[in-house]
């Protein structure tokens, strides 16, 4: 018996220990989600409609996964594991570096030149640019277009070892060429920040920190000629409170945290919509003692913007809302300045998720040769609002360097509308997409369409078919 005695203790501690997620969870609970997860609802035995579920186990091993008792301690042990002595990230989201940085995983291909664009999809984000200028300054709006540069972009030294570089191709690059020969008005940033001796980005976030939201906003409003106060002589606090985005995902029950500098921007404006948090996705602000009406897309980079920009215009609307559908925004926000600003990792959402805007409408042109293609276009209501019907489609290889496409298609009164198109991309193929009012067309009716592609010899009909239109 006393032989068997330490194999029964360790019996006895290991059934305690894998009873502790279940039996804790009547004392403490896991309430929270971690990182990027989504809430998942305790699942129900009948279905609404009154039938059984039968998911309902697999669901409730999915539900328990996430609110077992001290999941975010055991999750963040197992990393400090990882991390500290394997040198290695337990989630694929986050790149564990050397001197205890981390890195956002969906950069990585930016930093590293792998997946990198093509040349006309470069040109394609650029060509959607010009269509959402071309509308801004229709409707009287000052336009400006900006990248946030990746942090490995700037700080590549503290990349882990096994971050080899691809290629010296990289979509900023691109992007960047491809908008000096374009009219969009850009504020490049990438020079700017890599001209600083101070690292301006957090070690353990995926974004800059204050005095580098402080640069960058300075380099924006001076782009735009637009009055404002600089901070230069603010009175700067410097508090060590910041808990990084990576850090909490890695770390989820409590990462390090890092100093951030504090200028007072929060004094110079109030929130007009109920906002709890920068983060959240649409906000509106009331400045003070400023001038101007500002609408700003911005993504998680401009969290720390916001505060800035928000005091130096008398009412400004912030949004996250992708695709931007900028008719509707513009025609409540009433601007007179749009700043775009988008992470360097999120290039390619142009190329994914265009604007919801009517597409521009043609009506001179003179059409040349004609090319007899087969097409294959899609006309449905947009699933993002439909009030929309999208006319998509993609085309051959040979003629990628289009400079522009175009589709006619005959509404329900017999009227032919030409508009231009979106660059879009899927599956390695140039797409191309544009939004027409849906109320000009009947569901389920036949409509000719044309697709058109302008090149250095003009206007070139690709081919002509009849199509259904697709309800909703």
């Amino acid at each position: 018996m006393r032989k068997k005695l330490p194999l029964l203790l360790f019996i006895a501690a290991s059934l305690a220990l894998c009873l502790i997620p279940s039996v804790g969870m009547i004392f403490n609970p896991t309430t929270e989600t971690v990182g990027n997860e989504f809430e998942t609802a305790l699942p129900s035995l009948k279905n609404e409609d009154g039938s059984i579920n039968f998911k309902y186990l697999s669901q409730l091993g999915d539900w328990f996964g996430k609110h077992f008792a001290f999941r975010p301690q055991a999750i963040t042990a197992d990393a400090r594991i990882q991390s500290d002595v394997f040198k290695t990230s337990n989630i694929d989201t986050v790149v564990t570096g050397a001197d205890g940085w981390l890195y956002y995983s969906s950069s990585m291909d930016d930093c590293l030149g792998r997946n990198t664009m093509t040349d006309w999809e470069a040109e394609g984000v650029v060509n959607n640019l010009r269509i959402i200028q071309d509308f801004s300054g229709a409707n009287g709006v000052d336009f400006l277009f900006t990248i946030a540069p990746n942090k490995g972009t700037l700080y590549p030294e503290h990349l882990p070892y096994y971050c080899k570089k691809v290629s010296d191709v990289h979509n900023r690059d691109l992007v960047r060429d491809a908008l000096s020969g374009s009219e969009v008005n850009y504020c490049d940033l990438f020079g700017l920040f890599e001209s600083q001796d101070e690292t301006l980005y957090f070690a353990r976030d995926s974004h800059w920190n204050n005095k580098g939201a402080l640069l960058a906003y300075n380099a924006l409003t001076d782009k735009l000629g637009k009055a404002h106060e600089d901070f230069s002589g603010a009175s700067v606090s410097r508090k060590k409170d910041f808990v990084g985005d990576l850090s909490k995902m890695l770390y989820p029950a409590g990462g390090e945290p890092e100093y951030n500098y504090y200028y007072g921007a929060e004094e110079l404006y109030s929130y007009v919509t109920d906002t709890k948090s920068v983060e959240e996705g649409f906000i509106q602000t009331s400045g003070k003692d400023a001038g101007g009406a500002l609408y700003m897309y911005r993504d998680s980079f401009g969290n720390a913007l916001l505060p800035f920009f928000a005091g130096a215009y008398s009412s400004a609307t912030f949004t996250k809302g992708f695709p931007m559908d900028l008719r509707s925004d513009f025609e409540g926000a009433k601007p007179d300045t749009f700043v775009l600003e988008i992470a360097e990792r999120n290039l390619d959402w142009f190329l994914e998720r265009p604007p919801l805007l009517l597409s521009p409408e043609i009506s001179i042109f003179s059409l040349g040769d004609s090319r007899g293609e087969e097409l294959d276009v899609l006309l449905k209501p947009s699933e993002y609002a439909p009030a929309y019907l999208s006319v998509s489609g993609s085309l051959s290889s040979e003629y990628n360097g289009a400079q522009s496409v175009f589709v006619s298609v005959k509404d329900k009164s017999g009227k032919t509308q030409t508009r231009e198109c979106y660059t879009t991309s899927a599956d390695g193929k140039r797409g191309y997409l544009a939004y027409f009012n849906a109320d000009d067309f009947d569901a389920s009716a036949k409509t000719e369409v044309s697709v058109i592609i302008k090149d250095d010899s003009g206007f070139v009909l690709l081919g002509e078919s009849e199509t259904v239109v697709m309800e909703e």
